[in-house]
C-alpha cells in the first residue's frame, strides 16, 4: 500500500462525514488542525484489518529471522524433543 493519503480539514467532518468515508474506503484520510497539523488518520476495517494482519506476518517473520541468528551464532541451541515430552506438552495445555 503505497496509496498518497487524502488530506482534509478536521473540520470536513463535520461537514463532509460521507465523503471522507467513502475517501477512506479507497486509502487513509489525514485530516489536519489549523497550520496542517496532522490530527488523526481514517482508515477503513478492510484497510486496518489488511495493516494490522501484515503488521503480524512481518512481526512473526522477524522472530523467526531472530532465532536464527542465535542459533548460526551459538546464542542458543535446538534441543530434540521426544514423542514422550511433547504428548506430556499437549496434556498440559489441553484443559479438562
Amino acid at each position: 500500500m503505497n496509496v498518497l493519503p487524502e488530506i482534509a480539514p478536521i473540520s470536513d467532518m463535520r461537514v463532509r462525514q460521507t465523503e471522507i468515508v467513502q475517501k477512506a474506503q479507497r486509502g487513509p484520510v489525514v485530516l489536519v488542525e489549523r497550520g496542517s497539523k496532522p490530527a488523526l488518520v481514517v482508515l477503513a476495517p478492510t484497510l486496518w484489518n489488511a495493516l494490522a494482519e501484515r503488521l503480524e506476518f512481518l512481526e512473526d517473520a522477524v522472530a523467526v529471522y531472530k532465532k536464527k541468528w542465535e542459533l548460526v551464532t551459538g546464542q542458543d541451541e535446538m534441543t530434540e524433543l521426544s514423542p514422550a515430552l511433547i504428548e506430556e506438552w499437549l496434556e498440559d495445555a489441553v484443559p479438562a
